[in-house]
């Protein structure tokens, strides 16, 4: 019963996502988690790492997904969902994400 009300909580909770990763395919290569700005938000904020700083300026390149589509769409991020807070990039060395060095949280 406990995997089933974890599964339906983070079917209910959304994450920004850059439409490199969600429109274009990009895998995701960047990702973070900070506090929530608005109900259901899972503070999960992911990204292709390629997206500029006037493209993430624009909250026009961004979609509201359900998170569990985001995992749907890149299975490799599922352990850290439990991580409360922090930044984590691809590594291609170890073909895994781990976590950034030079991330600093939005003020």
């Amino acid at each position: 019963m406990k995997g089933l009300a974890q599964a339906l909580s983070q079917a209910l909770q959304y994450a920004i996502v850059s439409q490199e990763v969600s429109k274009n395919g990009e895998a995701i290569g960047f990702l973070y988690r900070e506090a929530a700005v608005f109900e259901q938000d899972s503070g999960w904020r992911f990204f292709s790492g390629w997206e500029s700083d006037e493209y993430v300026a624009d909250v026009a390149h961004f979609d509201t997904l359900p998170l569990s589509e985001v995992v749907a769409m890149q299975p490799e991020i599922k352990t850290l969902l439990n991580e409360q807070y922090g930044a984590w990039e691809w590594s291609d060395d170890v073909q895994d994400f781990v976590p950034a060095q030079d991330w600093q949280p939005q003020a």
